[in-house]
């Protein structure tokens, strides 16, 4: 059998017009029949191409000139979007950023879990969606002829740093402070300077408080009077130190030492205070997450005699938010340092009827579901590969009233919905809430209700 010949090859230029967007926000053109993506040309426009990457059954090509432009083409704030890999669709008027993500997580679920009648509501977006992220890992290169760093983002599926000193969606105080720490390591350290290589910077929108962590490729750098001095900056409460011989890939180390300051941020969720660790996981848009939790809560409506499994709990900001509403809450989480600081949060916020387990929730919950542990609501948070068939199997198995699912990937999302619908669930209604504007990413919420007409009609294989 010969291989089917592809209509293009790399290097190759060709005019376009751009039909759709694709899931990442990229505009889908045709070449003889063959899809290609182009990011930053939006539907209906017009631009000669060129095809920078060739597949089987795709390619993809950048923008050398655009012809047109459409309606709801919108002037980007960022002077490097399109060279920075940290937004997709900031050339994309907000208005139809939330409807196209609405959009993707309705066909999701109609072509691939066959859910044709589910609600799916507007997007919950943002009144103004710049400047949200707590937090944000900067990359550094130093050049020693220059006595300077080179600081901005990584360029898109690449370790090439896009240098800016701006960026749309970090918080402004961070964004001011960065030039400042800078400074202070290139004065401090000299040549030395070499040996810092990403900063990350924590906000609390509460207090107005920073965090600076300075992620250095070896243990025996003396940082202490950088901290000293990098601490005497407007806002900044905590410097620490993590090291992390790998300047590309995962930037956190084994442990994260404070130099300087407290070992935390105070960030407050409806009635609770929440101690962010330098490590912590916490929702990276806080005014976002506040609206997220609150359709939670509303969707599971919690009476005083529930009992709440919070799975893939994370560090238990949902679990402890609906603690002081019922009964007992119950978390379960992989992570240990997570757990850790579920129960420093449940501490310090005098909660006592909320338990955090360590361990896979795809061991922990079926042991339980099978030695009679009853709940009446469950929330469902899982990563980006959704949830293993065993905990579905388990959540089938213990009946709860609701089932509320925090989806990071409407793809998983359909998936598990497809699941959970045939073994006596329905959805009421489907939420994609905008916790990352400006980007592709779409967060969802969907709420579901157990059909006792319908009993439990989905068995172990």
């Amino acid at each position: 059998m010969t291989t089917p010949q592809v209509p293009i090859h790399v290097g190759q230029r060709k005019r376009v017009q751009a039909v759709r967007l694709n899931d990442d926000g990229d505009g889908v053109a045709a070449i003889e029949g063959m899809s290609v993506f182009v990011p930053q040309l939006l539907p209906g426009e017009t631009a000669e191409v060129e095809i920078v990457q060739v597949e089987r059954r795709f390619g993809r090509g950048q923008v050398v000139e655009r012809y047109d432009a459409a309606p709801v083409r919108t002037d980007p704030v960022c002077s490097v979007f399109g060279a920075c890999g940290g937004c997709q669709m900031q050339h994309f008027s907000y208005t139809h950023q939330l409807e196209h993500k609405r959009s993707v997580v309705e066909q999701t679920l109609i072509r691939s879990a066959k859910l044709l009648d589910v609600t799916v509501l507007p997007t919950l977006g943002m009144g103004t969606p710049w400047h949200y992220r707590n937090q944000v890992q900067i990359p550094l290169q130093y050049v020693p002829d220059e006595g300077r760093y080179v600081s901005g983002f990584f360029a898109a599926h690449s370790h090439r740093v896009v240098e800016t000193q701006e960026c749309g969606l970090e918080a402004l105080e961070t964004e001011r402070t960065v030039p400042l720490v800078l400074g202070v390591l290139t004065s401090v350290l000299g040549e030395r300077a070499s040996s810092v290589h990403h900063l990350v910077m924590r906000y609390s929108f509460t207090t107005k408080e920073q965090m600076i962590v300075l992620v250095v490729d070896h243990a025996g750098l003396d940082l202490s009077r950088a901290a000293q001095e990098i601490g005497q900056f407007p806002g900044v409460v905590s410097v620490g130190k993590t090291v992390q011989p790998k300047r590309h890939g995962p930037v956190w180390g084994p442990r994260v030492d404070v130099l300087w300051g407290v070992d935390h941020l105070t960030e407050r969720m409806g009635e609770l205070e929440f101690l962010i660790s330098p490590r912590s996981f916490f929702q990276v848009n806080t005014l976002q997450a506040q609206k997220l939790y609150d359709k939670v809560l509303e969707y599971a409506s919690p009476q005083a005699t529930d009992s709440v499994l919070d799975a893939y709990c994370g560090t238990g900001t949902m679990g402890l938010l609906f603690a002081r509403q019922v009964k007992r809450v119950l978390g379960i989480e992989s992570v240990a340092p997570a757990v850790a600081d579920a129960r420093k949060n449940a501490k310090h916020n005098h909660i006592a009827n909320a338990t955090f387990e360590v361990g896979e929730v795809e061991h922990v919950l079926p042991q339980r579901i099978a030695r009679g542990d009853p709940f009446d609501i469950v929330v469902l948070d899982p990563p980006r590969k959704g949830c293993h068939p065993d905990v579905l199997q388990a959540v089938m198995d213990a009946r709860p009233r609701t089932v509320v699912y925090v989806s990071c990937n409407h793809v998983t999302l359909a998936r598990d919905l497809r699941t959970l619908v045939d073994g006596g669930y329905d959805v009421r209604e489907v939420l994609p809430v905008d916790m990352f504007p400006q980007t592709s990413h779409v967060e969802v919420i969907s709420s579901m209700v157990l059909d006792k007409s319908r009993g439990h009609r989905l068995q172990r294989d």
